[in-house]
């Protein structure tokens, strides 16, 4: 029984006095329920700390005392009696309470505190003087551990920039998380198809992101296959369309990935050796009939990390203060474009002025061809220069999407027979179907197939071509425009049809004639007297000065600036 009651007493006394008023406090607001409603009931007695320990203390004493007298009556010896009263009391009475009290002291005392207070009232003769007296001589509550003061008193007064300070409360807060509860979910992520283009509808929607490194899947959202950094985007033109697939490939940035329970702690050594600042949470799927495999549930970044260590949200230029509020990513892709404030529509280039995309390679093909194959665009009468020109304007690089619901819809249609035209076509990629002759003979032809030459040599009202015109002399040169530009138009006696989607180039009478006119004021001297306004036919004159052809040629300015300053 003196055994039982030591026991009971030391249990009280570590139960109600683990923790401090303040802790008390702070547990009856922030805490759970249950502990909210121990912590309130325990406030009263625990602000007399000194005399509850004063009271069990001086029980705990006479009991003591009491089995030890009681155990050298029964064995008779001094020494046996010795050793087993400490053994008993350091078994039963220290280690067994102890224990007990450190896994369910918040809950023992309140139900045993009426026995507390029992003892406090059997024994306050004597300990409620004691406890006063110890309350003025020490000014401090003795039941408060004094370790736990100093270890406060060290951190208060410590350098913040302690390493070990630091280091301790960085791990002590990521030891106690995994990475589960700080991801982002999968269908929160912003992604990239790998199908995906990089055009610039695709490249303005990555830049209004915000984001440095973007996970890029395949088929689904689950199947990561790549990373994608925007400093891989810093050579891309969005004017050429690069499949992201290409860039993927080239720089093969390898993907980082961690299981859901790994500790905060270990993903941030894995940050710190530089491997990635991004790693993709999986786990082991083991639901259903099937073999187990990796479940991929969504990302981990360094900034993830560190919010969990300063318990704070970080912001940067690109994240919205009530998303951050909210815990809530940006939308992946719907949304993107209407949510940031930034525009670069400013700098795209309107869809009017560049419709078809041609590739370098493509366009000194053409160059060569044409000046090879075609008379009216050899060197002799059109520098290389200018044709180059010539075909990177926009209006000259045309295509024909063909609709296979419809096949002869008129769009499809570059040439029809006995219908006037004034251009020429030069077939780039796709197939078209010519039909000639009265007899209607079919057949078909493919790419660097050209048509429609005579329709930029069509004779005039004078019986000059373009080309004889620019060839007159001096004399012949001073006609009245509207002779020089009063041409006939061409009519083919063919047909010609699409039957695939067209890549062409189509180059306008008047375009060729601007085209001729930049080629032999370019070869001409360039001293001012060597030019007249004289020999430029008034007819040319009209073209040079008109808006509207001179947008239809991109000269280069300066060279546009030489002309006006020599008329």
């Amino acid at each position: 029984m003196l055994l039982a009651l030591m026991a009971l007493l030391r249990t009280l006394q570590l139960s109600t006095l683990w923790l401090d008023p303040a802790e008390l406090y702070v547990l009856r607001d922030c805490g759970s329920e249950a502990a909210g409603g121990g912590s309130k009931a325990l406030e009263p007695v625990r602000q007399r700390g000194t005399f509850v320990l004063c009271s069990l203390l001086l029980l705990s004493s006479l009991a003591h005392a009491a089995l030890a007298v009681l155990f050298y009556q029964a064995v008779g010896a001094l020494a046996p009696a010795i050793l087993g009263v400490a053994a008993l009391a350091f078994l039963l009475a220290e280690v067994l309470p102890f224990a007990i009290s450190s896994r369910w002291g918040l809950s023992l005392a309140p139900r045993g505190l009426w026995l507390t207070q029992f003892f406090m009232l059997l024994t306050f003769p004597v300990s409620l003087p004691l406890s006063r007296v110890l309350e003025l001589a020490l000014r401090h509550d003795t039941s408060t551990c004094l370790l736990r003061e100093k270890i406060l008193d060290m951190v208060r007064n410590s350098d913040p920039y302690n390493e070990f300070v630091r280091e301790e409360f960085s791990k002590g807060a990521l030891r106690n998380k995994t990475v589960e509860d700080v991801l982002t979910p999968l269908d929160e992520c912003f992604m990239l198809n790998a199908s995906a283009v990089l055009d610039f509808n695709n490249m303005s929607m990555i830049m209004q992101s915000g984001y440095t490194r973007i996970p890029v899947y395949e088929d689904e959202r689950t199947n990561l296959v790549d990373m994608l950094y925007v400093k891989d985007l810093a050579l891309v033109d969005p004017d050429d369309c690069t499949p992201l697939s290409t860039i993927i490939k080239f720089y093969n940035h390898p993907l980082h990935f961690v299981f859901n329970d790994t500790k905060l702690d270990a993903v941030l050594e894995e940050f710190k050796r530089g491997k990635s600042h991004m790693a993709i949470v999986q786990k082991v799927n083991n639901e259903g009939e099937g073999d187990p495999f990796y479940e991929v549930m969504g990302l981990v970044t360094l900034e993830d990390v560190i919010e969990e260590i300063i318990k704070s949200e970080i912001m940067d230029e690109s994240d919205d203060y009530r998303e951050n509020r909210l815990k809530k990513k940006p939308p992946p892709l719907g949304t993107l474009m209407d949510r940031r404030k930034e525009d670069f529509s400013l700098f795209k280039v309107s869809d009017n002025e560049y419709k078809v995309k041609i590739s370098p390679q493509l366009l000194l093909a053409t160059q060569r061809f044409l000046s090879r194959e075609v008379d009216l665009f050899s060197p002799g009468r059109m520098s290389e220069k200018v044709l180059l020109h010539l075909l990177q304007h926009p209006s000259v690089n045309q295509e024909v999407k063909f609709d296979d619901c419809n096949r002869l819809a008129a769009e499809h249609y570059l040439y029809q027979r006995n219908q006037p035209v004034n251009y020429f076509v030069l077939i780039l990629q796709g197939r078209v179907e010519v039909e000639i002759g009265k007899e209607g003979l079919k057949f078909e032809n493919g790419a660097f197939t050209y048509y429609g030459v005579s329709a930029l040599t069509a004779p005039s009202s004078v019986h000059q071509s373009p080309v004889s015109t620019l060839r007159m002399n001096r004399r012949d040169q001073q006609l009245d425009c509207t002779e020089s530009t009063n041409y006939s138009a061409y009519c083919p006696d063919y047909t010609v049809r699409a039957l695939t989607d067209l890549q062409f180039i189509k180059v306008t009478r008047l375009q060729y004639l601007n085209a001729l006119m930049a080629s032999r004021i370019q070869n001409s001297p360039q001293s001012p007297e060597a030019v007249d306004l004289k020999i430029i036919p008034s007819s040319q004159t009209k073209l040079l000065n008109d808006k509207n052809a001179a947008a239809a040629f991109p000269l280069n300015l300066s060279f546009f600036g030489t002309i006006e300053n020599r008329i």
